[in-house]
């Protein structure tokens, strides 16, 4: 069982690394990575509603006022301490 866990483990490494020759391909994984570790960071909050998130800026401009509210509290909050 240990040979099949080995060519397993060989198979796989090969794959990503075929996977990864293309740089667009390689972008997305970056792209994923940065992603997962921005939502696992709980400092996240403080990028909430700022002008710079694409996403956050286009659902205010669409009338989504939820990440304007949380960066407000947050503004509120920092100013409290």
């Amino acid at each position: 069982m240990g040979k099949l866990t080995k060519l397993a483990g060989a198979a796989g490494l090969v794959a990503g690394a075929a996977y990864l020759t293309k740089e667009e391909n390689r972008k997305k994984v970056k792209n994923r990575i940065d992603e997962a570790i921005r939502v696992f960071n709980p400092d996240y909050k403080k990028e909430l509603g700022k002008p710079a998130d694409i996403d956050d800026a286009e659902m205010v401009s669409e009338g989504a006022m939820t990440s304007v509210q949380y960066y407000n509290q947050y503004q509120e909050d920092k100013s409290q301490q």
